[in-house]
């Protein structure tokens, strides 16, 4: 029986507990771009039943943190809401690994392609709920659609003949072989590709190829466009659960699936046919196989020698699809915070890997996070494994052995008081205020200043910073560029934006708690650091509305 009263109170509790944390996060992490995650561990006794919580305690926590993510942002405290995902993509992951293990511990049978890809969909996505139940629904409606048709069709086609069990079985488990005679697979495929590349759009999206959207299967799904890996994921689950087995192939080029008229060991050397969901579900053969994708060679030409990939071989090519994609971001903003998911979910995926642990290392130490995981994964490498394996173990720990401390040191530092900065007379703007780049014309919001160019010499040279008038002896402002870049800029090179507005940056609650029309207003830690730019920014926003000046807060 439940206890609603019991529920409630326990919801109420958790989600008080919860906010209270939240709101002393600022003070700690000003500093931190990136928080390690034992930085979170405060949150465990919150979530975690084994710690004491209550069962549900975990859905209480991301309901109210998603609230937080979702309410406009306008009308929220944005540094609340910054630090709401942060927390919430901690929750997320770290139930995530729970579900992994689940995943893992299923019969081979059972590690159905869809279910890695949710898995995937959720780690990257965490203000985003992502349900296996929806993304099920959806394949299940395309199923849907497809018998429809082929009842128009075939009316007397065997599936009409099917019990519901039968059906759900195919749903939940990985057949071992078409389940119906070749004439009536032919119609079902036939019919399969209709309703998908046809009448429901799906196809290859090869202008924005390494986009990540495109490889969420909840994105593909809704926006009906994505890459070969997620086509082929959503073309076999919905083929199974009509009783037709595909298999999925990761070659070193493209990824297909293969499909034989008929499976089983007497059948070894039956033609296979590769479908190629990425170019609208055609039938490749060696014979007919074009070139792919500009690669020179055909990538089914060694007939019958690749395997059918797992569904864990599967969600790993995934995971590295996300890391690409990273790397190739247009932006350096924000590019840490993806770079360093992807890798934490290969990490996951392949604990063991020493590649992707020397990676994931290379960004904890470039935040100054905590390597203490990595470091006891490194020191505990299974014996089984291949000597070159424990040869890089034992290498990459001696480098994170050098940077333990002097992370640690790092980490002392942010910790300090943050120590305020005094202005002078040279100094013409205050943190908050909008400023638009006097020649490329981005709006952009002040969050830090320097009397002088304190940048490197390298980057002084290349951002040719002795041809400005002033040179580098002048101020330099930190900025949030409405592109989702973060830039620093010459005071010489800035202007107030004649029409400030809403500045589009994922960091800004970082600094800032609301936006006041005209200007953001610094959170107490930006305020602590920056005393007199209050005063500042007040006077020079009075000066220039008087003198007419505009503003949106749309």
């Amino acid at each position: 029986m439940i206890n609603w009263k019991e529920e409630v109170k326990s919801s109420l509790s958790t989600r008080i507990k919860l906010l209270s944390h939240l709101s002393s996060m600022s003070n700690k992490y000003y500093r931190m771009e990136e928080i390690s995650n034992s930085e979170f561990e405060e949150f465990d006794p919150l979530f975690c039943p084994k710690k004491g919580a209550h069962p549900l305690a975990y859905y209480f926590l991301v309901d109210e943190l998603i609230s937080l993510i979702k309410h406009p942002a306008i009308v929220s405290n944005l540094t609340d809401r910054y630090y709401a995902l942060k927390i919430v993509h901690y929750l997320k992951q770290t139930h995530l690994k729970d579900e992994w293990k689940k995943f893992l511990s299923l019969p081979p049978k059972q590690q159905t392609l869809e279910r890695g890809a949710t898995i995937v969909a959720q780690w990257s996505q965490p203000e985003r709920h992502v349900s296996y139940f929806a993304i099920s629904s959806a394949l299940d409606n395309i199923a849907e659609q497809t018998k429809e048709l082929l009842r128009e069709r075939y009316p007397n086609h065997t599936i009409f003949s099917i019990p519901t069990e039968r059906f759900n079985f195919w749903k939940n488990n990985i057949i071992g072989d078409n389940q119906w005679n070749i004439t009536e697979t032919r119609q079902l495929i036939d019919a399969l590709c209709e309703v998908l590349f046809k009448r429901l759009g799906f196809y290859g999206n090869s202008e924005m190829y390494y986009s990540s959207e495109n490889s969420f299967i909840d994105h593909v799904l809704e926006h009906r466009r994505g890459i070969p890996i997620t086509l082929a994921i959503v073309f076999e689950s919905v083929a199974r659960r009509l009783g037709i087995h595909c298999e999925p192939v990761s070659f070193p080029s493209h990824f297909l699936l293969r499909w034989k008229e008929t499976y089983g060991p007497q059948f070894k050397d039956t033609e296979n046919f590769y479908i190629d969901v990425f170019n609208g579900g055609q039938f490749l053969t060696k014979k007919n196989c074009p070139r792919i994708g500009g690669i020179s060679r055909c990538p089914i030409e060694k007939y019958n020698v690749h395997e059918a990939a797992t569904a864990i071989e599967v969600v790993t090519r995934m995971a590295n699809n996300l890391e690409i994609a990273a790397r190739q971001h247009t932006h350096v903003c924000g590019r840490t915070a993806r770079l360093r998911s992807a890798l934490e979910l290969q990490y996951m995926i392949q604990p063991n890997d020493a590649n992707t642990i020397l990676q994931l290392g290379r960004i904890y130490i470039s935040q100054s996070m905590d390597l203490s995981e990595l470091v006891e994964r490194l020191e505990n490498i299974p014996e089984d494994l291949e000597l070159i394996s424990r040869g890089q173990a034992n290498l990459i720990l001696q480098t994170f052995n050098v940077h333990i401390f002097q992370s640690y040191q790092r980490k002392l530092q942010y910790r300090e008081e943050v120590r305020p900065k005094i202005r002078n007379p040279s100094i013409k703007y205050a943190i908050g205020l909008i400023v638009k780049h006097k020649f490329h014309g981005c709006l952009c919001v002040i969050t830090g200043w320097d009397t002088f160019c304190t940048a490197p010499t390298e980057w002084k040279n290349q951002m040719d910073v002795d041809e400005l008038r002033d040179g580098a002896d002048q101020p330099f402002y930190d900025v949030l560029v409405d592109n989702g870049s973060c830039q620093y800029m010459a005071q010489e090179n800035l202007e107030l934006a004649s029409n400030p507005g809403w500045i589009h940056h994922y960091q800004i609650g970082r600094y800032f708690y609301k936006f006041s029309g005209a200007h953001y207003i610094p959170n107490e830690a930006a305020a602590r650091e920056y005393p007199e730019d209050e005063k500042i920014c007040n006077e020079l926003l009075v000066t220039y509305m008087q003198n007419g000046m505009t503003y949106s807060t749309t």
